[in-house]
């Protein structure tokens, strides 16, 4: 199986209180006088520069502090890596009305816009509650100012990105991540 760099985001100290099994770094940010904004961009472009420094990880799973995965859920998304490793490869999660101010629940990816019916093609934007992102796709959002991107738009941006770097989207069906922001 390739390399991957496996990160847990920590704003402020908030991250759900779960012990995750196997390489997981910590991303520790916030919070600063403009916190949340201006960190998470900046955050994510440095962690990959310090933590593969010989170019030799293929992409980066990205758990985000308020989701909650089990074993099963990780070994699962493992194995959809080890089969997709060129793509960027999605767990599909509930994002809840508190985080998207929509009124009601809503896929955490989509193809054309949020919606309550998971889709698993032609995906165009996905959010990092528990996703893996190649590098191809890591290093378009580097070239495009990764590091100057600011919370809420980096996820759409790093969509945006891994579709300029000709990267699909394989969503993992069988993988199920809670989104504990309600």
């Amino acid at each position: 199986m390739a390399q991957i760099l496996c990160i847990r985001e920590n704003w402020a100290h908030t991250a759900a209180a779960i012990k995750i099994p196997g390489e997981f770094h910590t991303m520790h940010f916030g919070p600063t006088a403009n916190y949340p904004f201006g960190e998470k961009g900046r955050a994510l472009a440095g962690t990959w520069k310090q933590l593969d420094p010989d170019n030799i990880m293929a992409g980066m799973l990205i758990l985000d502090g308020d989701v909650a995965i089990d074993p099963t859920d990780l070994a699962n998304m493992l194995a959809a890596i080890h089969h997709h490793d060129d793509q960027v490869v999605v767990a599909p999660a509930i994002i809840w009305p508190i985080s998207t101010k929509r009124g009601q629940w809503t896929w955490a990816h989509w193809s054309d816009q949020p919606s309550q019916v998971l889709e698993t093609e032609n995906i165009r934007f996905f959010s990092f509650n528990f996703t893996y992102v190649p590098r191809k796709a890591i290093e378009q959002a580097i070239r495009d100012g990764l590091a100057s991107w600011r919370f809420p738009r980096v996820d759409k941006r790093l969509s945006d990105a891994a579709r300029k770097a000709g990267t699909q989207v394989y969503v993992a069906e069988n993988v199920r991540p809670k989104h504990l922001h309600f």
